[in-house]
């Protein structure tokens, strides 16, 4: 449930409170995640510090016969997020949990997390490619009634 500030900051045309996204990289071989948020200023979420680094996010697009991807550019200043994908060894299993906060308010009004489709790091950004592959792969039911499973009711 989304609080009456957060709605009012969204529709606003210049709130007074400003809606920040925040990014938790995760990867399961590694301790310690990546957490940065999208500000010129260092934020405290649930305890945690999240970096101030700029970062976009481009939707996914739906392209028939694909699964939709997202992105996020990730500007590549500095060694800190490099070195954290060359020891997770490029990323792969990792997740990212993307997080809506009203700047001062203290908790995370929206997040959704998916998994880390591909990485590629080049000079100036770092590009991750997010894909719901996981979700999309999966078998609607556990057992599904055929003649061969359950041959009693046919």
């Amino acid at each position: 449930m989304t609080s009456r500030r957060f709605k009012e900051a969204q529709r606003e045309l210049s709130p007074a409170d400003a809606v920040l996204t925040a990014l938790e990289i995760t990867h399961p071989d590694l301790a310690s995640p990546v957490r940065v948020v999208n500000d010129a200023v260092d934020h405290a979420i649930d305890g945690e510090t999240y970096v101030a680094l700029r970062f976009d996010a481009r939707l996914a697009e739906d392209v028939e016969g694909r699964a939709p991807r997202a992105e996020l550019v990730v500007d590549n200043i500095g060694r800190p997020l490099v070195q954290w994908i060359e020891a997770a060894g490029g990323a792969a299993g990792a997740t990212v949990r993307a997080m809506q906060f009203v700047a001062g308010a203290g908790g995370v009004e929206w997040d959704v997390t998916v998994k880390v489709a591909d990485v590629h790091v080049g000079q100036t950004q770092v590009r991750i490619a997010l894909g719901y592959e996981f979700l999309f792969g999966r078998k609607a039911v556990r057992v599904r009634h055929d003649p061969e499973t359950s041959p009693g009711i046919f």
